[in-house]
């Protein structure tokens, strides 16, 4: 049998947020493309300044059939501060394309490290709202064990691969029509050159560089493929938070994207970068985020990456006269729309089939 991650989701550090888990308990449903009769769960607080105490995690698929997941045959455990840990292995009846419910009782209420989402394709919080963000915690990836390999996908970028509006849908494809599995490695905020440095409250969750962090993805998950879909921040932030002395020229960006595909292929997987999409009209912090100079910059990098080997103009498809098509615009002239989203997951998706990716 073979150990495959079905689902996984970077968390990050929102030390500026005290009301998560309010409740005392956290109900997802995340969806799930393979039957197996094993199961684990992956259990976070890498950032947490004090243990994660879990009273009762339970999975199912049927209300009826509950099972308890345990850690060291235990029912009742905790995750220390700034760990990462796995469950015991699990015998469960895991359907095929099923959503895979999951109860977790915790009486913990600082908690910091949290997944997010808006989308609801992909995981299900008890918060159905299409337009607000959804917080999670204590879970961050599921594995299963299968019989067969399936290509893995890392899905690299921002708040546009973190939030799930396009990355969600394509994931659930991809799992269903092409049997490959994916990754979400977006951090909302994420910067490709620069790590959290900024007087916004989210400074701290904009996590480390892209160009460092992306070392990580590799090594821990091995893709076969990475969507890379990063740059717009480090255009945005400066001067809206972030220092003006940190806009990079286009060349800095360039380069980096380059060194990043020379990792990839070093490493037998293909990279396959997005162009920059349009963020005019974005305030930030009460402040205009976008520039000429910013622009400039914009087109001058979708220039050069368009003339890399698999790379998806994504920017010209949301794009018009250097701004988001309104069918694609959530409202800040930056993120895509649940709608938008939905179109761009079936572009990349036809992109990937062209390509004979997938």
């Amino acid at each position: 049998m073979i150990k495959t991650t079905t689902w996984k989701h970077n968390f990050s550090n929102y030390d500026n947020l005290d009301h998560i888990n309010a409740n005392g308990h956290q109900h997802l449903e995340i969806f799930q493309p393979f039957a197996s009769k094993k199961i684990r769960l992956q259990l976070n607080n890498l950032y947490g300044e004090m243990p994660l105490v879990i009273e009762s995690l339970e999975i199912y698929t049927d209300s009826k059939k509950k099972v308890a997941v345990t850690k060291d045959g235990r029912k009742s455990f905790a995750v220390e501060s700034r760990l990462v840990e796995w469950s015991d292995w699990i015998d469960f009846n895991l359907p095929a394309e099923s959503y895979l419910s999951i109860d977790l009782v915790s009486p913990t209420k600082a908690i910091h490290t949290l997944g997010l989402t808006i989308s609801n394709d992909l995981i299900r919080t008890e918060n159905s709202d299409p337009k607000e963000t959804k917080y999670f915690f204590g879970i961050s990836e599921i594995q299963i064990k299968t019989e067969h390999a399936h290509k893995k996908i890392g899905l690299f970028g921002d708040s546009l691969t973190n939030q799930g509006n396009y990355t969600a849908p394509l994931s659930i494809d991809l799992e269903k029509e092409f049997h490959c599995v994916t990754a979400n490695y977006g951090i909302s905020g994420n910067r490709l050159l620069h790590p959290g440095h900024s007087t916004s409250q989210w400074s701290t969750s904009f996590g480390e560089a892209g160009f460092t962090r992306f070392d990580h993805m590799i090594a821990e998950y091995q893709p076969n493929i990475v969507i890379f879909m990063e740059g717009v921040n480090d255009l945005l932030h400066p001067g809206t938070g972030a220092p003006v002395s940190e806009l990079p020229n286009a060349n800095a960006l360039i380069k980096a994207i380059h060194t990043l595909r020379k990792k990839c292929k070093k490493h037998g997987i293909t990279f396959v970068p997005m162009t920059i999409t349009p963020a005019y009209g974005n305030i930030n912090g009460g402040v205009f985020a976008w520039s000429e100079e910013k622009e400039k910059i914009r087109l001058a990098v979708n220039h050069e990456l368009l003339k890399m080997p698999h790379v998806i103009d994504i920017a010209s498809f949301v794009g018009e006269d250097n701004k988001l098509k309104s069918e694609f615009d959530y409202g800040d002239h930056v993120h895509l729309s649940a709608e938008g989203g939905k179109k761009v997951a079936k572009f990349v998706e036809e992109q990937l089939i062209r390509k004979r990716m997938v």
